[in-house]
């Protein structure tokens, strides 16, 4: 069927084409009437009229790369949100069985303090008391120098001994003190949450909560 422009439809139409649904689009410009839509113009949109010469339907172009890149952009940040929230629910579920009140993080916090300061003081006390020993070990062998007498090997292995442990001591120490900071992290975080939790389901995301709400440490 030969292409006819718009302003000839009318007169070259016939009563019996209007039977039958009309396809109308654009080519370069130029609006075409036909019976089908041709595959190398049905990306470009087209109207559907009915025998009235009325539009029943619009099929909308196929959208273009960048707008292709456009929509894949839009869909990737609805997952990721989606998976962010997952995320945030799976984690916030497992601070609920964990606790069930901002009250109980803070006593959790407290009883780790507790331990850790606990074992620090020992520590202390153990350097302390390898110190006492390491000094008399060590005037000991200074004793044998003196007299000219070589310092036998099972105490220069006593002072080594000391010396070593003094050194894991002060090395736990500063473990457990770098625990503590984490620690203490953690817990406010977590205590955070809690009140968050309170009013909030759990999977909410940071961003969703208003400003007056965003309780942070």
């Amino acid at each position: 069927m030969r292409l006819v422009t718009g302003a000839l439809i009318l007169a070259l139409i016939s009563p019996v084409a209007f039977a039958a649904k009309l396809y109308r689009f654009k080519v370069e410009g130029q609006v075409i009437l036909k019976d089908h839509v041709p595959p190398e113009y049905a990306q470009m949109g087209y109207q559907i009229l009915n025998d009235q010469g009325l539009v029943i339907k619009k099929v909308e172009p196929a959208p273009t790369a960048s707008e292709l890149a456009a929509i894949a952009a839009v869909k990737a940040i609805k997952e990721a949100r989606l998976e962010r929230i997952r995320t945030r629910r799976e984690a916030d579920q497992a601070l609920l069985r964990v606790y069930s009140k901002p009250a109980d993080v803070e006593r959790a916090r407290q009883r780790s303090v507790d331990d850790i300061d606990g074992y620090v003081g020992l520590q202390q006390r153990r350097i302390l008391d390898f110190t006492d020993k390491l000094e008399r070990a060590q005037g000991r062998a200074a004793n044998q120098e003196r007299a000219g007498a070589d310092v036998p090997v099972e105490m220069r292995l006593e002072i080594a001994q000391l010396q070593k442990q003094i050194r894991e001591s002060h090395a736990n120490i500063k473990i457990r003190k770098t625990e503590k900071i984490d620690s203490t992290k953690r817990f406010a975080s977590e205590y955070a949450r809690m009140l968050l939790l309170l009013k909030y389901p759990p999977g909410t995301l940071e961003s969703d909560i208003p400003i007056e709400d965003d309780v942070t440490f």
